[in-house]
């Protein structure tokens, strides 16, 4: 048995579920439109945002549409995810990714990365857009840091947009007094739920026949099963989805039924 005959055996190109599906064969389901428009609106009015939402519903993936849709002229997007550190190496990834040299100092690489960005919208009328993933796993240093980081000509320059992006337990935090000003400075917040039933066999349909289904490959009870079984979190949709077709494959089935994801869910 072997995960390679699998699409061939069900007339399919390719795993329909796999990570590596590129950006522009993305399925955009109506909520996805939503949180994307919010997004673009907080990169248009260049302020501070949060994205929050439950480990697998597609935050990622939000950040990934995002940028690839922005202006390559007008925008520079700039995605970083280790955030389990500290100020000092957190300021070090910072320059790494505005292509400066890291300083010893903190103050320092502080104001490297404010005269780089001033430079970047002014001679380069260029707008760097952070995209911080994993943004619940910052220390509240460097949350508070990340405000002061925006602070430009008195506070009254937009220079840099931020987009914090993180399980929700990132929104629980902004009470904390010491994070009061960042809380006060959030002009734009994104709530990424699971999807509806109708989104889940949606997302489900298109990447089959991105893959090259032409019939029903799942029947609706498998598919209303699979909804109900992932909560409509798009990453438990796949891996469902994944598993069942196997389970099909083992089983000799030329359609995914209720039974074989029912087998995958109650292991």
């Amino acid at each position: 048995m072997n995960w390679k005959e699998v699409p061939s055996y069900f007339g399919l190109t390719a795993l329909p579920f796999a990570k590596e599906i590129p950006t522009e064969s993305l399925h955009l389901l109506p909520s996805v439109e939503k949180n994307l428009a919010a997004a673009r609106l907080l990169v248009d009015t260049h302020g501070i945002g949060v994205m929050v939402g439950k480990s697998g519903t597609g935050k990622s993936c939000l950040l990934r549409l995002l940028a690839a849709r922005l202006p390559a002229g007008l925008f520079k997007p700039l995605y970083l995810c280790h955030t389990s550190v500290g100020i000092v190496e957190f300021y070090s990834h910072l320059c790494a990714l505005f292509g400066l040299t890291p300083a010893c100092r903190r103050a320092t690489m502080f104001r490297d990365i404010q005269q780089h960005i001033l430079s970047m919208n002014g001679s380069r009328h260029l707008h760097p857009v952070l995209l911080v993933d994993e943004a619940h796993l910052l220390n509240n240093e460097i949350l508070a840091e990340l405000r002061l980081l925006t602070n430009f000509q008195f506070d009254s320059l937009n220079a840099l947009t931020v987009l914090l992006c993180g399980a929700e337990t990132l929104s629980l935090r902004f009470g904390l007094s010491t994070l009061e000003a960042l809380a006060n400075s959030i002009t734009v917040t994104i709530s990424v739920e699971g999807l509806c039933p109708e989104e889940s066999i949606s997302f489900i349909e298109n990447r089959l026949s991105a893959c090259g289904a032409h019939a029903p490959l799942f029947t609706k009870n498998a598919l209303t099963l699979i909804h109900q079984a992932s909560g409509g979190i798009l990453r438990a949709i796949g891996n469902i989805a994944n598993a069942a077709l196997l389970k099909a494959f083992v089983a000799k089935s030329t359609q995914v039924e209720a039974e074989h994801v029912q087998a995958v869910v109650q292991r």
